[in-house]
């Protein structure tokens, strides 16, 4: 069983990476194809999140999901790579 949840929470992880929004227990539960408990998958999901304790990302739920971020505190230092520009608007607006 070990084996088994590493397993699953890799899965958690790998698709928890590779979007860019959220995902709800039922799209999370999709992978697993329902066999997974909701219980059992927040479970693993609070073992992931402090797994990940200490690093750069951290794994949050949000009213939509769970997703994974950038912890605040490193922001300040994505910002000079990727600076956010105030929209520009033409004349007619």
């Amino acid at each position: 069983m070990k084996t088994e949840t590493a397993t699953i929470k890799r899965v958690l992880e790998a698709a928890l990476l590779s979007t860019q929004q959220a995902l709800s227990l039922s799209d999370l539960k999709k992978l697993f194809e329902g066999e997974l408990s909701s219980d059992t998958l927040r479970r693993l999901l609070t073992d992931i999140r402090d797994e990940w304790e200490g690093q750069a990302v951290e794994l949050v739920q949000v009213a939509s999901g769970w997703r994974f971020r950038t912890r605040a505190e490193f922001l300040p230092y994505l910002e000079r790579i990727n600076p956010e520009t105030p929209p520009k608007y033409s004349r007619a607006v």
